[in-house]
């Protein structure tokens, strides 16, 4: 077992406090099938996601993002939303508040109907409340 860890305190952290920085972390691969990484924006970074030929999903963990993609569509994310992108689709990440997105790349990949967000199972939801240490 590997324990791998992706907060903001395991990167250079000269760097990543800075106001509009973006620092990406490979945290594992798949022999060319799939890589996982960890995209940390601190408060005013922004990035731009390039359309690629593969399959590209960022899931926010922590913090709040806005995408904008270039048909002019704008979408919030905040922890517990996700975007999956289709071969060829791309956008521009950006959070005023900060963000940490885990990011997974794969040549093939599908949403589960499971986690696809639709107005009528999303209305409402709170993330559960968990005792802290």
């Amino acid at each position: 077992m590997q324990m791998i860890h992706f907060t903001p305190g395991s990167l250079d952290s000269e760097n990543v406090r800075r106001h509009g920085t973006v620092a990406h972390l490979l945290l594992a691969n798949g022999e060319g099938e799939f890589e996982v990484s960890a995209l940390y924006l601190a408060p005013g970074g922004q990035i731009d996601v390039a359309p690629e030929d593969y399959y590209q999903l960022l899931l926010v963990v922590n913090g709040r993002a806005d995408t904008l993609y270039s048909c002019g569509l704008r979408l919030e994310l905040s922890a517990g939303m996700g975007m999956l992108f289709d071969k060829g689709e791309g956008c521009h990440v950006s959070s005023t508040t900060g963000a940490v997105i885990l990011t997974v790349e794969s040549k093939q990949m599908a949403a589960d109907a499971c986690g696809i967000s639709r107005p009528e199972r999303v209305r409402g939801q709170l993330w559960p409340a968990f005792e802290s240490n």
